[in-house]
């Protein structure tokens, strides 16, 4: 999908009711019509997912694949540049939560923010996870299957299977554990 003009009539001219159809028909997902989604093909779901309104899906050049029975709360904000956002299946996410597939480079004095370029790291959110409200996962994260990330948390670094984190930045606290 390299040609422009292409990319502005999908982005801006395609009615959003006729995207939600879209995406409602060919994943048997539940995307409420107040979402904003990008129509595109990099953009997957899982039979059963639900993504909630006010929510806002977009790529640039990467693919978001969010798994079956999954859900996307109100708020929150999915996007990825060159590389994959992938969400598991049975993964919940709470409102207002951020997971960024890219960032802007900034290091450099010598030249504007703008012209730095900006880098790009996938996001890998496994199996079971549950994600908490408010928080903010950054480039280049995976985040083990089962684990459990806490409210207003920003998670920078990899989250182990299973884990407990919270904080800023969220670090491990504890880890789930069998019925015994």
């Amino acid at each position: 999908m390299n040609n422009p003009i292409k990319r502005i009539f999908q982005r801006y001219l395609v009615p959003r009711f006729i995207i939600t159809l879209y995406y409602i028909i060919r994943y048997r997902c539940l995307v409420s019509n107040q979402t904003r989604i990008q129509l595109s093909g990099s953009i997957s779901f899982g039979k059963g997912a639900v993504v909630k309104p006010y929510a806002v899906i977009q790529t640039q050049g990467g693919r978001i694949a969010i798994g079956r029975q999954s859900a996307v709360s109100s708020f929150d904000h999915i996007s990825t540049g060159i590389k994959d956002v992938i969400i598991g299946d049975y993964v919940r996410i709470a409102p207002n939560v951020t997971i960024l597939g890219g960032s802007r480079n900034f290091q450099r004095r010598d030249m504007r923010i703008m012209d730095q370029g900006s880098s790009h790291e996938g996001v890998i959110i496994g199996d079971d996870v549950l994600i908490g409200a408010n928080v903010v996962i950054l480039p280049g994260c995976h985040i083990g299957e089962g684990a459990v990330i806490g409210a207003g948390s920003v998670v920078n670094q990899d989250i182990p299977p299973y884990a407990i984190a919270a904080g800023v930045p969220a670090k491990v606290v504890g880890e789930r554990k069998d019925k015994g």
